[in-house]
């Protein structure tokens, strides 16, 4: 009788993670309703998102004829906050998370933190796309998942707090001991996560990526923006990023994925296309993938769901550590936004510019609620 029952809970299970599993619905979008009469100029300064903003653009200029908006894309996304608050445009478009040093120089020009809206959800396992992060072990360890509390014990570190930034810290970046634990909940042996056997005492060894694009949103996924990581911690850079020398190949990615693949006892997190081998390298030869990794489902609380990173999960956003591409905008506190750029952003988050990001891709459409999430920051 137990085993039916655990069978029944197991297809219940199934079945609900099943009706999640859909792409975002359009159709439940609201169209785009203008609100304002754009006349003058509007100025993008940041990441071009693949060519999705020269597309939004075209798009919104349809239904804003009047509107001359330029744009900037020299920066990409490491200069896009400068720009705006230096005064020489009022979008900035960014595919990575805004680190808390480019938002500190705008908070002393300004008195408050930009405004942060999602505009789509990050790519699956292509370069270059906001790919979802990937959690992977050796194929030969009996874990199929992890929390992302579990995945902050093992690896991060004790800390005195954490930081809260935008609308829950008063337009602020503001560190606070809401988010400290102490080394009683650091994870580092294979045992501390119920696995029995020679596992138990094994030290759990972690690999992960130290470029800030991708290291700030680990970090802001899982330790709360802390930069405290594991000691043992060993840190990688993609290809690009790596001196073209002997040492520069020590700290490649591919280093850290055959190191995982090597080793019973170890954990990484990055990419998916390096564990399928289905990215291509600088130099034009294709990456190898590494047969010997297996993905870990990934839970957003203890005891909740595992969702194993597929494209439909990361696409209807129930894969936890999904990523975002985000406007930024200039709002002050108790004030109204900009007309202009308020009804830019009106029109990306509308079902016209939804569907122009779904059809263009990488990236995806984001959910009706969250949609209307993001729309609420304008006011």
């Amino acid at each position: 009788m137990k085993t039916i029952m655990k069978l029944v809970v197991a297809l219940v299970a199934f079945a609900a993670l099943g009706a999640r599993a859909q792409a975002p619905d359009l159709g439940r979008i609201p169209p785009y309703k203008k609100e304002f009469e754009v006349t003058g100029g509007l100025r993008i300064a940041g990441s071009e998102l693949k060519g999705v903003v020269d597309k939004l653009v075209e798009g919104f200029q349809k239904v804003q004829p009047n509107a001359k908006v330029s744009t900037n894309f020299m920066t990409s996304s490491e200069g896009a906050l400068g720009m705006m608050f230096a005064g020489v445009s009022d979008v900035a478009t960014m595919g990575d998370d805004a680190k808390i040093p480019d938002q500190m120089p705008f908070f002393t020009a300004k008195g408050y933190v930009p405004t942060e809206i999602s505009i789509a959800t990050g790519g699956y396992n292509m370069r270059g796309v906001l790919f979802a992060w990937a959690i992977f072990v050796n194929k030969d360890n009996p874990l199929a998942q992890l929390s992302l509390d579990q995945l902050d014990g093992i690896f991060g570190s004790e800390r005195s707090g954490g930081w809260e930034i935008g609308a829950k810290a008063d337009n602020n970046l503001l560190f606070t001991a809401k988010y400290a634990r102490g080394p009683e909940k650091n994870i580092r042996t294979w045992g501390q996560l119920g696995l029995t056997g020679e596992w138990a005492n094994q030290e759990i060894r972690t690999h992960g990526y130290v470029a800030p694009g991708f290291a700030v949103s680990f970090q802001r996924m899982v330790m709360y923006w802390s930069h405290k990581w594991n000691p043992n911690f060993k840190e990688y850079v993609e290809w690009k990023e790596a001196t073209n020398d002997a040492t520069g190949n020590a700290v490649r990615s591919q280093r850290m994925y055959e190191a995982v693949s090597n080793d019973r006892y170890a954990i990484g997190w990055g990419a998916l296309m390096h564990v399928q081998g289905t990215c291509v390298n600088p130099d034009g030869t294709k990456c190898p993938g590494y047969p010997n990794l297996k993905v870990l489902a990934v839970s957003a609380t203890p005891g909740g769901p595992a969702i194993p990173l597929t494209k439909d999960n990361v696409a209807n956003r129930s894969y936890p550590l999904t990523r975002d591409a985000y406007i930024y905008v200039d709002k002050a506190p108790g004030r109204t936004l900009d007309p202009k750029v308020r009804e830019f952003i009106r029109f990306v988050l509308s079902r016209e510019g939804q569907e122009i990001i779904q059809k263009n891709g990488p990236y995806t459409a984001i959910p009706a609620d969250y949609v209307r999430e993001q729309l609420q920051k304008l006011d």
